[in-house]
């Protein structure tokens, strides 16, 4: 039997998103009607130029959405806007949209599909502007739109 000091606690942020995506991804799951949807997907950039990584998990892949060349990707985040400090909202912006685009160049350059693909956040952050400011910068910078879990669930 192992020490319990020994034991390490899984960080609270990790926990956190791994319990909102299981959220999500049975929801998607039960609900998807169109398509194929496909949960923690593994996919290979072996064959990607540029991507060093070997491989990647997809959130959320829903294939055949709109006919059998296009896929749809959505990852999901759990992030707290409204506990990143201002400086780096930019930088978590962008490892976002980094792991979204290492699946788009896999399936537009292996695969030749065509891909739409998304964030899903829990819920938007309430300091006044910042919003507008994550939406208008994931769209005008990074060229993926970002929902929001709560908007989306209540609808």
């Amino acid at each position: 039997m192992k020490d319990s000091k020994h034991i390490s606690k899984e960080p609270y942020q990790l926990k956190r998103g791994k319990e909102f995506q299981k959220i999500v991804q049975a929801d998607y799951s039960k609900n998807s009607k169109d398509g194929d949807v496909g949960i923690e997907e593994f996919v290979s950039f072996e064959n990607v130029p540029g991507i060093k990584q070997k491989s990647g998990r997809m959130d959320i892949i829903i294939h055949n959405a709109a006919g059998d060349d296009f896929v749809m990707i959505m990852e999901i985040k759990a992030t707290d806007w409204d506990k990143i400090k201002p400086k780096n909202i930019k930088r978590n912006l962008c490892k976002h949209s980094k792991q979204l685009y290492n699946y788009i160049d896999k399936f537009m350059s292996v695969n030749k599909f065509d891909v739409g693909l998304a964030l899903l956040y829990p819920e938007p952050p309430k300091k006044e502007g910042l919003r507008e400011h994550i939406e208008k910068t994931a769209m005008d910078k990074y060229s993926f739109p970002v929902y929001w879990y709560s908007e989306l669930n209540s609808e």
